[in-house]
Order: C-alpha cells, then sequence, then structure tokens
C-alpha cells in the first residue's frame, strides 16, 4: 500500500467516526428533555349534582409564577365557566356578553364589588389572596359562579364525567385535595415523575 492511499484511508476512517459522533450529539439535542409529569384521574360525586363544581389541586408546589390574565363571561343569565381556576396574582376580566347589565361582586376573601356594567363592558379583578369566591350578580340573585385561587397552576377543574388532568407538574411529592361546592374528600400523598402519569381519584361524599 502506498503511503497516499495509506493517509486517505486513515482520513476516510477519521471523518466517518467524527461524523458519527456529531450526528450522536445532533440527535441528543434535538430530543426534548422531559420536564414534569401529568396528575390524572377521576372523581365520582354523590349527589352527582355537585359534580360540576369539584376543582382537583396540588398544595404547596414550589415556585415563582407569573400572572396570568383570564377571563369569566356572563351569558345566558350565568357564569361562564361556572368554576374557574386562578393562580394568586391572576387577574380575571368579567364579561358581560347578555342583553342586560349585570352586577358582579364577592362576599369572600379581599371581597370586591365591580359596580353595574352594561353588555358589551368588561370589569377586571386581581386576586391577591387564596381561597374560594363566590361569584354573584346584586341585580339577578339566582347567578351563581366560582373562582378557585391557589397558590400555584397546578390544578384543573373537572369535566362532566369527572374526569380532569393537571399536565407539567415538576417532579416531587405532593399533597393532592380536592374543593368541591358542597361535598368532600380526603387529601392524599402522590409522587409525580418527569415523563410519566400518576393516577389519583376520588370520591366525594357529604
Amino acid at each position: 500500500m502506498d503511503l497516499a492511499r495509506g493517509s486517505r484511508i486513515t482520513f476516510n476512517r477519521s471523518y466517518h467516526r467524527l461524523a458519527a459522533t456529531l450526528a450522536m450529539f445532533t440527535a441528543a439535542a434535538a430530543t426534548p428533555a422531559l420536564a414534569g409529569g401529568t396528575v390524572s384521574g377521576k372523581v365520582e360525586a354523590m349527589p352527582a349534582k355537585y359534580l360540576e363544581e369539584t376543582v382537583v389541586y396540588l398544595k404547596d408546589v414550589p415556585g415563582t409564577y407569573a400572572p396570568k390574565s383570564l377571563s369569566m363571561d356572563q351569558q345566558g343569565m350565568k357564569f361562564i365557566p361556572r368554576v374557574l381556576v386562578a393562580t394568586q396574582g391572576d387577574t380575571v376580566d368579567f364579561l358581560n356578553h347578555d342583553t342586560v347589565a349585570h352586577n358582579v361582586f364577592s362576599p369572600d376573601n379581599d371581597a370586591y364589588n365591580l359596580g353595574t356594567f352594561k353588555p358589551g363592558e368588561k370589569r377586571s379583578h386581581t386576586f391577591g389572596s387564596t381561597g374560594v369566591y363566590t361569584q354573584l350578580c346584586s341585580i339577578h340573585p339566582e347567578m351563581l359562579g366560582f373562582i378557585v385561587v391557589e397558590q400555584n397552576p397546578y390544578a384543573a377543574v373537572v369535566d362532566g364525567s369527572g374526569h380532569y388532568a393537571v399536565k407539567d407538574v415538576p417532579a416531587g411529592t405532593y399533597e393532592i385535595a380536592v374543593w368541591n361546592s358542597h361535598l368532600k374528600a380526603a387529601p392524599r400523598k402522590i409522587t409525580v415523575t418527569d415523563g410519566k402519569t400518576t393516577e389519583a381519584s376520588f370520591s366525594l361524599h357529604r
């Protein structure tokens, strides 16, 4: 074998090894890291008529959470959604898509009264304290809604069949609990793993 040919073979082998190594690093960089896990399950309620007024939430998840803007509408003489989950520091815009004026107020926690506003108008409130805020209208006493303000954003309202999912939860061990307007269930401990789903179901009773 002449020297030139040997040099070419050595170069080609080195080149292919380098290319394979670079491809490995590129693939690793392109694969997103698993960040957080999901907590999901089903809630059953007795009596079932209160199921829609249920929030599943994680207690005391450390972190700093950027404030968000949310909305609760008034339409068909109802608060929509009936139950809204917010994080401490969030602002809720109260909309009025009815054909009549409304007055939104809550007597709970840092109580507020947003006054009377006409169709198409909006009022806003920033929630500085955690807790459950009953939403009422002084003009239409049959209207009722709830805003559940938590310390962290890892909470979810159940759907019509009682299912829920809380996504992107940081890995760790937490207490998971349920709020319902009339019913109760004991909280429990769960452990969340990155990229995995943790199941937690509840039965609510008086």
